[in-house]
């Protein structure tokens, strides 16, 4: 098992409020947004990733590099 290489944030975002079907709106550290409905948690090779769905098609987004998740007005 290879080391993290990535600081992170001196707190851990908590992903357990999130609710499926729910509208929410998760930024990254470095900036980027995306907003849509959560299907769920996708675990490749150890990486944690939140599902959001738009009209775009869905977006997985690594829980280690999410600065926030706020719940969105549909």
């Amino acid at each position: 098992m290879q080391a993290q290489d990535e600081s992170q944030n001196a707190a851990t975002i908590d992903i357990n409020h999130l609710r499926v079907g729910a509208t929410y709106q998760a930024t990254t550290r470095s900036g980027r947004t995306a907003t849509g409905e959560y299907l769920g948690i996708e675990v490749a090779h150890d990486d944690w990733m939140i599902i959001l769905r738009n009209r775009a098609g869905a977006e997985s987004i690594p829980v280690n590099v999410l600065a926030s998740v706020l719940g969105s007005a549909a």
